[in-house]
């Protein structure tokens, strides 16, 4: 009988696919448990709470969350209380200090990919709620004059 060609590939294919099934499993769980858990308003979850809410409870998702192993660096974040995000001053410079804690060129080089996908996404939806804030606080403004 003729050896069969490719026999390993197969097996090491398919540890890459298990290895790639596993992260894209656990990405999803992530996204999920960011959204529903942290970003987005009940009941119907449909639009994201607001921003000083976010900032008040954004500790409570860094890593160990959601299964994403713990890191070192969450721990340097400085709980921000309702307080610091009592008018539009502080509000801002609440975010602008979340902004430069999540930011990519700050983190840590030895995050693993769960870690850095968690600090895109907070990073991303902080700047969306922030956006949402201003726009609708723009909006009231015009109202008001």
């Amino acid at each position: 009988q003729a050896p069969q060609q490719g026999a390993a590939a197969p097996s090491k294919y398919a540890k890459m696919a298990q290895s790639e099934d596993a992260t894209a499993a656990a990405i999803t769980n992530i996204k999920r448990g960011l959204l529903v858990q942290w970003a987005l308003a009940p009941p119907h979850l449909q639009m994201l709470r607001p921003i000083g809410e976010l900032l008040c409870n954004i500790h409570k998702v860094f890593p160990p969350a959601f299964g994403v192993p713990a890191h070192d660096y969450f721990t340097k974040w400085k709980h921000v209380t309702p307080a610091d995000t009592a008018d539009e001053e502080k509000l801002k410079k609440a975010h602008r200090k979340l902004r430069f804690f999540l930011h990519p060129d700050k983190l840590p080089r030895d995050l693993n990919e769960e870690q850095g996908f968690m600090c895109k996404m907070l990073w991303d939806v902080s700047n969306d709620a922030m956006e949402e804030h201003i726009k609708k606080k723009d909006e009231l403004d015009w109202i008001k004059h």
